[in-house]
């Protein structure tokens, strides 16, 4: 069906006859499409057919739209973070546009598929934000599934378009060498970040963590580090959140030479807390600004980008930090229990640490090969 009903049938008059109208999307262009039901000799006789056609459950309202659904949804969402929120918010938008008009027991899937097709061929979205619009669409109609308001979800089958005519954006490198790491490491040397650079690039904390991480949660003598919230910027406000989930919350033991980073970094801070003097508040971050503010995200990746630029090494993000860090650990482990032990670090499941860095892994198996090739060659006391 190339059109839609999308409100309520409205009664007008042209001249001396009287005509029954609805508003209407017209699914192939996405455009509105207004359509004349009948022309009547009376306004009585619109009026009735009005009703009747009404009665008849052919339009649509603001509550039983497909854009309704998905606010409601959305709205009831308070077990995720503020930044997730903002996200699914942001997709809810793109779904009202779209397929908003549209009567939720009156979608198919021919017009979900429609719908991303023309967004993949559009060419101003690229295949994520299609894909997390797509995931909250499915997520919103599986929920009506659930609660009975629909009986099927026209979105659970409809697979991502093949073909995105925006690229994704495609960063330098995911993450460093060990020649790059060695030389971003000497250039923070000296910095009144290098503590918590080192810590972002050695151990993998996400941004937000570092931005929140408390000098509460810092033991230096028993070489401890304590994530349980972080900082976030929703709305350009930063908003403290307490981690993605609980395998975010964790405890991270450290290395004599990070320890030794830190209590630099720690006294450091203090002289800037005297330098201050009534002008210092006192939050007690680890990252702080010269009046013991916290950082926004932006400023600290403006530092980032600053201090990648003077080491002379590809260019990275704040998260492109992480991603150096796991691959590393994942990188140099020896078998699977280190690969448990980096999952933990992070903050990841050992599957997902798995997936996301698999690219890693090759150097592993090689190894392993290598040590089947070798037990199966003849000892010299058996030779």
């Amino acid at each position: 069906m190339a059109w839609k009903p999308t409100g309520r049938p409205m009664v007008r008059q042209q001249r001396d006859k009287w005509v029954v109208r609805v508003d209407g999307l017209d699914t192939e262009t996405g455009k509105p499409r207004p359509r004349q039901l009948g022309t009547y000799r009376s306004r009585r006789a619109a009026q009735v057919a009005a009703t009747e056609f009404a009665a008849a459950g052919d339009t649509g309202n603001d509550r039983n739209s497909v854009g309704f659904l998905v606010d409601q949804w959305v709205a009831s969402r308070t077990d995720i973070a503020s930044k997730t929120k903002m996200q699914y918010e942001w997709a809810a938008t793109h779904i009202r546009s779209g397929l908003g008009p549209i009567r939720v027991d009156r979608l198919d899937r021919s017009d979900v598929a429609q719908w991303l097709d023309e967004l993949a061929a559009g060419g101003k979205m690229g295949r994520r934000s299609i894909a997390i619009f797509r995931m909250v669409l499915r997520a919103a109609l599986a929920d009506a599934v659930d609660t009975g308001e629909l009986r099927r979800s026209p979105a659970s089958r409809v697979p991502m378009p093949r073909v995105v005519v925006k690229p994704d954006l495609e960063r330098e490198v995911d993450a460093w060498d060990d020649a790059a790491l060695v030389k971003f490491l000497a250039t923070i040397e000296g910095h009144r970040w290098e503590g918590p650079f080192r810590l972002a690039v050695m151990y993998g904390l996400r941004r937000s963590e570092l931005l929140g991480l408390g000098w509460s949660a810092v033991d230096l003598k028993k070489g401890t580090v304590r994530i349980e919230r972080a900082l976030v910027e929703v709305h350009g406000r930063p908003e403290w959140s307490d981690g993605k989930n609980a395998r975010s919350r964790r405890t991270i033991p450290i290395d004599p030479t990070m320890v030794k980073a830190l209590t630099v970094h720690r006294r450091f801070q203090a002289e800037e807390r005297l330098a201050a003097g009534a002008a210092w508040n006192d939050n007690g971050l680890v990252v702080a600004t010269k009046h013991g503010n916290p950082v926004s995200p932006g400023n600290f990746d403006q530092t980032l980008e600053r201090l990648v630029a003077a080491a002379g090494v590809p260019r990275l993000t704040s998260h492109g930090l992480r991603h150096t860090a796991a691959t590393h650990m994942v990188r140099h482990a020896d078998d699977i229990g280190e690969i448990r032990a980096a999952a933990d670090l992070l903050g990841h499941s050992p599957d997902m640490l798995m997936k996301v860095y698999a690219h890693a892994l090759p150097e592993s198996v090689r190894t392993v090969t290598d040590k089947i090739g070798r037990r199966a060659q003849p000892t010299a006391e058996s030779s």
